[in-house]
């Protein structure tokens, strides 16, 4: 292990700090900073500066793009079982998924 690597802050990722780095892709995205389904390394750059800016972290672009994967995984798996269903709803007091008894018997 590297010096670099034993300093490094463990990332911590509440609800601010998320919208803070999706914020800073989707700024990227506008910008056209991205490569199929991924930024650009100038992208990377640009995010993690912006995100870093407005966060006071000091995270790197690998804990950036460990969040982009996660988030990936989990918006995957909510398409899954929500993203083409009709009559679902979302509960912003709970953050959860608001949906009638019968839909939730069925899952």
């Amino acid at each position: 292990m590297s010096n670099n690597e034993s300093l490094k802050t463990k990332a911590a990722w509440d609800m601010e700090t998320t919208k803070q780095f999706i914020q800073a892709c989707l700024d990227q995205v506008a910008k056209q900073q991205r490569n199929g389904t991924i930024l650009t390394k100038k992208g990377w750059k640009d995010a993690l500066s912006q995100f870093n800016k407005k966060t006071g972290k000091q995270y790197d672009k690998i804990q950036l793009k460990n969040k982009w994967d996660n988030l990936k995984k989990e918006w995957s798996a909510w398409y899954k079982l929500f993203g083409k269903k009709t009559g679902l709803g979302w509960d912003y007091t709970k953050h959860t998924v608001d949906a009638p008894n019968e839909w939730w018997e069925r899952k």
